[in-house]
């Protein structure tokens, strides 16, 4: 390609991308700039087609981080600014949402939930024009995503990012070290590797034998990356990779990534560098805040035959839920190893929505809830965590992803106990939208979500574990991969994936919790 016509290409990708960012910057609500990023993804994939070409390596990184992860990107930046109370409106409003969702928590009817979902739909629409028109904005700037080599700066001798492009006929690896970085061409398109990584996963969650997916995932994915020495991947996914368990992934000998690499997930390197490098006007000056042993049941069984998972697929099986017995224990085994103080613990019938939200959250270091939740791949902001229903609530106990990312947190880690909190639509480039994303947008530094529906026995076994590292001051990311290497020990090496590989870490990793 001639040289002026690269330039012109080149000018004429800033342009789209820049019509991108301002609409992005109007947008009324996070979720909105986030779809219509999501949309726009073939600007900045040709923008890096483009880079690839010409061997721009720069401008290749530059395009992926002007639409990775960038709501978060806003919403992190954004923080500095004082909130404002909601008007009344906007809150009742919110109210009237909680309202329907509680009818359709109640609802057996198929006609009726037909017409409260439609209902529900409408005050979503209204609760966005009011979020739109009432709410106080934030000054907004064009995005402008921090230099390769300042991203370089803050990567140690052992850490490597590993940014994946899915695309036809191939794919590609853009990875960053602390003193170097290129671009990987991998020899399996988009459609190859999501077919894979759907394959393995359905072959994981039923608990069947998945040897030969995961060796050739690893093939695909890991073996042509320069990597060695390196024992800290930080994985900036695309597509379905969001979806993947990578430290579940072997090599051709048979040995799981898991056991000689820390990984952690990023929804892009520049959100990364935003949760590094921020401060919080206030340290934490409490420990531990954990939510268990929620009282889904009008009585408390704890003879429950049959495996207990913490999750559902439906507003209609909420009422129907059961109680989670290993939860209170795993709250309790926590708290007692990351001791600290001003530590409060929320348990059987305290363990309520308005309990939570009563307490002063951004004081706190670590958040722990241990509940059901709900995912939705197709309206992520009805995701929610199921917590206890005090008398006289209307919202019937769910936290839902619109609410949490209204909640100011300024904890080191929040970890979600709960199934598929790591799963929710994908968005084109601009990422995925779940449940763990909402604790960052909040003001989360770190969020531990699962990828698939948790086993109460084995997941409580796992939190004692990695409570227990956390504890002796190992990073977030080294102690979550020490548990699963624990959960491995105990149960036996043929221990299924299914168990240990679903928790995923979210955000900054390389750092341990400050304990007050």
């Amino acid at each position: 390609m001639r040289l002026g016509k690269v330039q012109e290409a080149e000018r004429l990708y800033d342009q789209a991308e820049d019509v991108v960012d301002a609409i992005v910057m109007n947008a009324p609500g996070p979720y909105s700039g986030g779809s219509f990023v999501g949309e726009a993804s073939a600007t900045y994939l040709g923008d890096f087609e483009l880079a690839m070409q010409t061997n721009n390596l720069h401008r290749a990184f530059r395009a992926l981080e002007r639409a990775r992860g960038r709501t978060i990107e806003d919403a992190l930046e954004s923080r500095a600014s004082s909130k404002q109370p909601p008007t009344p409106a906007y809150r009742q409003a919110e109210s009237a949402i909680s309202t329907v969702q509680l009818k359709l928590m109640r609802s057996e009817s198929p006609e009726e939930r037909q017409r409260l979902l439609v209902d529900l739909e409408e005050q979503e629409q209204r609760l966005a024009y009011l979020n739109d028109v009432t709410l106080p904005r934030t000054p907004m700037r064009l995005w402008q995503p921090p230099a390769l080599r300042v991203v370089q700066s803050s990567l140690t001798p052992d850490e490597m990012i590993l940014e994946y492009v899915l695309d036809e006929p191939r794919s590609f690896c853009l990875w960053i070290t602390h003193d170097k970085e290129g671009i990987t061409r991998l020899n399996t398109g988009r459609g190859g590797i999501e077919d894979l990584a759907a394959r393995y996963l359905a072959s994981v969650r039923a608990l069947r034998p998945a040897s030969s997916l995961t060796k050739e995932l690893y093939s695909v994915l890991i073996a042509p990356i320069p990597a060695s020495g390196k024992t800290h991947f930080i994985i900036v996914p695309d597509g379905k990779l969001y979806l993947l368990p990578f430290d579940a992934l072997e090599n051709s000998a048979g040995q799981p990534l898991v056991k000689t690499v820390d990984v952690t997930y990023v929804p892009s390197a520049s959100v990364r560098e935003i949760l590094l490098t921020r401060k919080s006007k206030r340290p934490p000056t409490r420990a531990f805040l954990g939510v268990g042993d929620v009282a889904y049941e009008p009585i408390n069984s704890h003879t429950l035959v049959g495996r207990l998972v913490r999750g559902l697929y439906d507003l209609a099986g909420v009422k129907q839920l059961r109680n989670l017995p290993g939860s209170r224990q795993e709250v309790m085994d926590a708290d007692r190893a990351l001791g600290g103080s001003g530590s409060v613990m929320l348990l059987g019938p305290q363990a309520t929505l308005s309990a939570f939200e009563s307490e002063p959250l951004e004081h706190f270091s670590v958040l722990h809830l241990a509940v059901h939740s709900i995912p939705s791949t197709e309206f992520p902001t009805r995701a929610a965590l199921v917590l206890g229903r005090s008398a006289g609530q209307d919202q019937g106990g769910l936290l839902q992803e619109w609410q949490i990312i209204d909640l100011s947190l300024n904890a080191d880690l929040v970890t979600l106990s709960a199934c598929d909190t790591g799963v929710g639509r994908i968005e084109g480039e601009e990422g995925v939208t779940d449940l763990a994303d909402a604790f960052l947008f909040a003001g989360a530094k770190s969020v531990v979500a699962s990828l698939w529906e948790s086993d109460d026995e084995y997941t409580a076994a796992l939190m004692r574990q990695f409570y227990r590292h956390l504890a002796q001051h190992e990073d977030k990311d080294v102690a979550l991969r020490q548990a699963k290497l624990d959960l491995i020990r105990e149960y036996g090496g043929d221990t299924p994936p299914f168990y240990w590989a679903g928790f995923i870490l979210e955000g900054e990793g390389s750092s341990p919790v400050s304990i007050p």
